[in-house]
């Protein structure tokens, strides 16, 4: 339950043990200034430093005697002591479900101030460094103090997010306080990866489809008081579960056992007012490598506006540690879905819905013989036949199906399902006696035989009769309340036996071997998987039965001589997925095609010089694991299967012959340019001349990337790209978030990257993002970072000396010592003569015009304040923003010693370059 801590993690805990306290910045001066100063873990630290540059992550941190043990992933454990009079300190983490964590023990404290962790009021606890207490917040806002301590009487390790507080540790020189300091790198925003936006409202929407139950469950103690029918009950809040993709930036946040959720309504993202009750966040998977997450998601429909679809809009909240950070804003909706118990060998071998006899009253006054036949009557038809000296496993037998979608409703991403079988007590026939049905079987867990406690001299008088089963479905709601949502009867028939003994074995066979196919070299023609020829049907179908082919169709197929074709796959959430269910039947050609997936079959059912193929194939309109469960790395599995029933599964069994191939698309990053390249995805932007002739930082996106049979990526796309792409497949856009920057929204065609203003820093890192369509709909996304380098940096300029006694004003010209180079250090701008002026270079390479140059003393400087707060009236301390003439009278006071304050240059080149130099000007006491 406890965070995974980072590898800074253990450079700040070594910096306590020594007698004094240095940046985290630098881990390098850090390592080298611990050799010195550690005693219990000198010999580690060579190991600690090549752990941490190696990358490695921190598993847990625990109290020990004297301190702390911090253990590794790859379980190296090193122990950080408090000396020698320290004792067990006390651990604070925050663990997966939202809670603080007191040396790995749950507390009643909310750590996170989600819904689904913190409760309804939003209320979560803080740590005040100062009152060594819990603070309790709400909206990111202190509401409330606490008397509960997170100090214990020693040591004190609190690890929130990205920050690690530690209290009564040795700083060293006999000195015992506390210390914060970060670790590892704080998400900094989340955006929703969107494949669809909404035709009712202007956002992106859920690829796929939220469904829903109908908005009331079975309840035995609600109904109709003279009809006993169930009363309708509002609230049941049950949907599939679908995914939703979400990017985090930057992708190396440290995310760990965060905590998920969801708010909704377009209002402030930290407001009270947020609601929670529209989707949920069942489950999540982090993709380090991509910096996505996955949300397995559901809906609440009952939370659904009935009037303003507008309203109607969710957000993904993530807690890293005690920092949310929400994404933008997605429209949902959701399809109302009936739901029934089906009979479920005869639902998949029909291709529709059969079911059995539904209960549609309560049993809450009683199970009586005449009740059940409400809806069973003795003359109605048996469900299922099974042998006196045998058994039937109901289990197999049942399923929730809704017609509406023509699916089970597992094959639609709904989860949560389960059924109770039960045998009531009295199913009376109408003859003299009132032979009761039920006391010639027995059941356990859903199994049905013949009672022999009851039939103890012979089975045989159990023939003929017709008991019947009770089977309820139940359902958990997206809260996890379980409700019934179906109940029916199922009626047997027990008959005389063939032949005795279990079930016979299925006869099996394979179509072909196991196949895995690139995506990339899947074209519009069709690509085999998988042919089972004449000779191999004769081998396995009629080989192994020992049938000829007319013979064969006597004992399989049933009257009408049918068998089943089957495609089955995995989505995201684990649920298999039904993509092809159809009948064939003997003697005719089954050719068809589904979701890219060819079959070509037929089987004779007469003797012939003609004999029976079976071939499958597939073509680029198939899948991949973008859209289903990668297996294995494989890619999106298919399995084929098809089943030839047997008329007498106790004498022979089916026959099935199955398949198994893969599909994976790689996504193979297109390979950035060598002479811009810089580290694993990092393109390098010096700036060239624009059309104007004027320099800027800019640059031209098909420039990034290497050459492929001559052509730029987007002709390379556009023309030759490999058969599985759509021509003008390949769009390119900024990533969510990205300010700064044009052009901005999505680019199909070859475009410049340009900054959208003057670079105030050394360097700018913007992520663009860029898609290429597939035929099958799917989508391959990549990203990569563009580093833009400011062309100019400034210089610090030579000290200007003014005498600070001097009577009257003294002043001093601080543009002379104003200068900015280029990246080469070649002079672009600087004093020359009586001013500043551009150098050559500046106006013939650069073509840039003459910077602004405005100048301010550095506030922040001692010396800047204790002159300012200090000085005589009539005194005067001045920099002209425009000239740089520095002034100083001084009124009354005598300077004692010197004085160095800096005056700040700010040279602006417009829409360019913005760099700084700072210029100390000393103040003398002496002249």
């Amino acid at each position: 339950m406890k965070k995974r801590v980072y590898g800074a993690l253990i450079l700040g805990s070594l910096l306590l043990t020594g007698g004094m306290v240095t940046s985290c910045s630098d881990y390098d001066d850090d390592i080298n200034s611990l050799t010195q100063r550690v005693d219990a873990i000198e010999a580690s630290v060579a190991d600690l430093k090549s752990a941490i540059e190696n990358g490695k992550t921190i598993k847990s941190v625990t109290s020990i005697e004297n301190g702390f043990e911090i253990e590794f992933s790859d379980g190296q454990k090193y122990s950080i002591k408090n000396g020698e009079n320290g004792s067990t300190g006390d651990t604070w983490t925050i663990g997966s479900d939202g809670y603080w964590y007191k040396n790995n023990n749950i507390t009643e404290w909310k750590a996170v101030g989600t819904n689904g962790a913190a409760g309804e009021n939003g209320q979560y606890y803080v740590p005040n460094t100062t009152t060594g207490c819990f603070d309790i917040y709400k909206d990111g806002e202190k509401v409330e103090s606490t008397d509960i301590s997170w100090k214990s009487g020693s040591m004190s390790a609190v690890f929130n997010g990205t920050q690690l507080t530690l209290s009564n540790v040795d700083l060293g020189n006999g000195e015992t306080g506390d210390i914060s300091f970060n670790v590892g790198v704080q998400l900094g925003s989340v955006a929703f990866i969107p494949e669809v936006v909404s035709n009712e409202v202007p956002y992106p929407t859920t690829t796929d489809e939220f469904l829903h139950l109908a908005t009331y469950y079975l309840d035995e103690t609600k109904y109709d008081p003279t009809t006993r029918a169930f009363s309708p009950q509002a609230g049941f809040d049950k949907s599939n579960i679908i995914e939703t993709a979400y990017r985090l930036n930057p992708s190396n946040a440290n995310i760990q056992d965060a905590v998920l959720a969801f708010i909704n309504r377009q209002v402030a993202t930290r407001s009270a007012a947020d609601k929670t009750s529209l989707l949920n966040c069942a489950d999540y998977t982090w993709n380090d490598k991509e910096g996505t997450v996955s949300v397995k998601t559901t809906i609440n429909a009952s939370a659904l506006s009935t009037d303003n679809k507008e309203s109607d809009i969710a957000a993904l909240q993530v807690w890293a540690g005690q920092n949310p950070v929400t994404s933008d804003y997605i429209y949902v909706e959701s399809t109302l879905i009936d739901v029934q118990l089906a009979d479920s060998m005869a639902t998949l071998n029909a291709g529709s819905f059969k079911g059995f006899y539904p209960r549609t009253k309560s049993i809450a006054k009683g199970e009586s013989s005449d009740f059940i036949q409400e809806f069973v009557k003795l003359t109605d038809a048996t469900n299922f036949d099974f042998y006196y000296n045998g058994s039937i496993d109901l289990k197999k037998r049942a399923g929730l199906y809704s017609s509406d979608k023509d699916e089970f409703i597992s094959d639609l991403g709904f989860t949560g399902m389960s059924y109770e079988f039960s045998l009531p007590e009295e199913y009376k026939a109408k003859d003299n006696q009132n032979t009761n049905q039920q006391w010639y079987v027995k059941m356990e867990d859903g199994v049905v035989s013949v009672n022999k406690d009851h039939l103890t001299e012979s089975l045989i008088p159990a023939i003929g009769k017709t008991p019947v089963v009770r089977v309820d479905a139940f359902l958990t709601s997206n809260a996890g309340v379980k409700r019934l949502v179906a109940s029916s009867y199922i009626k047997l028939n027990i008959v005389e036996t063939i032949e005795e003994g279990e079930d016979q074995p299925d006869i099996t066979g394979n179509i072909g071997n196991e196949m895995a196919f690139a995506y990339n070299n899947l074209t519009s023609a069709t690509t085999k998987v998988g042919e089972m020829p004449w000779t191999e049907v004769n081998n396995v179908i009629y080989g192994k039965t020992n049938l000829t082919s007319k013979e064969f169709w006597k004992y399989y197929g049933g009257k009408d001589d049918v068998y089943q074709i089957q495609v089955t796959t995995t989505n995201k959430t684990g649920n298999t997925v039904t993509l092809i269910n159809q009948q064939g039947n003997a003697d005719e050609l089954v050719s068809f095609n589904n979701s890219g997936i060819y079959f070509d079959i037929r089987l004779n059912n007469v003797e012939s010089t003609e004999t029976s193929n079976i071939k499958v194939s597939i073509n680029n309109l198939v899948k991949t694991q973008n859209t289903y469960k990668d297996v294995n790395g494989k890619g999106a599995e298919y399995k084929v299967t098809i089943t030839i029933p047997s008329d007498n599964i106790k004498a022979r069994g089916n026959v099935v012959l199955t398949q198994t191939f893969y599909v994976k698309e790689t996504c193979a990053v297109f390979n950035l340019n060598p002479l811009y390249k810089e580290g694993e995805n990092t393109i390098v932007v010096k700036g060239q001349l624009n059309p104007s002739k004027k320099w800027e930082m800019s640059s031209v996106v098909s420039e990034h990337f290497e050459k492929q049979n001559g052509k730029d990526i987007f002709n390379y796309y556009a023309t030759t790209a490999p058969n599985a792409l759509t021509t003008n497949g390949l769009t390119f856009e900024w990533a969510t978030g990205v300010t700064g920057v044009t052009p901005m929204g999505e680019q199909a065609q070859d475009f410049t990257v340009a900054l959208d203003g003057a670079m105030t820093t050394a360097e700018s890192i913007k992520n663009m993002t860029y898609q290429i369509e597939l035929v099958n709909g799917e989508y391959c996304n990549y990203n990569y970072n563009i580093k833009f380098i400011n062309p100019f940096v400034g210089v610090n300029g030579n000290s200007i000396k003014v005498y600070g006694n001097g009577v009257g004003e003294n002043t001093a010209d601080v543009a002379t010592e104003v200068l900015v180079n280029d990246l080469e250090k070649d002079a672009i701008f600087h004093y020359v003569g009586t001013g500043l002026t551009l150098t050559s270079k500046a106006t013939n390479t650069y073509h840039v015009d003459e910077p602004t140059v405005k100048y301010a003393f550095d506030e922040t400087n001692a010396d800047y304040q204790t002159i300012i707060k200090n000085m005589s009236a009539g005194s005067i301390l001045n920099v002209d923003a425009s000239t740089g003439k520095f002034t100083w009278k001084n009124e009354g006071a005598r300077l004692t010693k010197d004085y160095t304050l800096h005056v700040i240059a700010t040279i602006t080149f417009a829409d360019l370059s913005e760099v700084q130099c700072v210029i100390p000007v000393v103040l003398t006491a002496e002249k």
